[in-house]
């Protein structure tokens, strides 16, 4: 490892990672709770949001620990956890009527995207800031 080398990137990135990994774990605890009276709703779909939420934000901390262990590669790791976050935030996966409008149901859950802006961040940092290699 070199001391001028920068981890600013995989740090804001593993920072994003745990606050998207919180809110997961979060939509866990809450997917028990919530009382739909529309018997039609399945009662699956908070924990599909959750685990695919969960899952992003592991590959975004995988992506974060092996910069750390001085793979630049890993930025990758972390760049596609954001970008697929920021699409799966605007992808619905079930609308429904409640009789007051409509409720819609998205593919991953977020921290009003600061989680994944900081993910995002942090990967073209990582890009950014990387030490260039001279060609011999």
């Amino acid at each position: 490892m070199s001391a001028k080398s920068s981890k600013v990137g995989a740090i804001l990135g593993l920072i994003g990672s745990t606050i998207l990994l919180i809110v997961g774990l979060a939509n866990v605890l809450l997917a028990r709770n919530l009382y739909y009276p529309d018997p039609y709703y399945p009662a699956i779909l908070p924990y599909i949001t959750a685990l695919a939420t969960i899952a992003l934000s592991a590959f975004g901390i995988t992506g974060s620990t092996l910069v750390f262990r001085d793979l630049r590669w890993g930025y990758i790791f972390v760049l596609i956890a954001a970008i697929v976050g920021i699409v799966g935030t605007l992808i619905p996966i079930y609308v429904y009527d409640t009789g007051y409008g409509l409720y819609m149901t998205f593919l991953v859950s977020t921290a009003i995207y600061a989680d994944l802006a900081l993910m995002l961040v942090g990967g073209i940092l990582g890009f950014a800031l990387a030490e260039k290699k001279e060609r011999t």
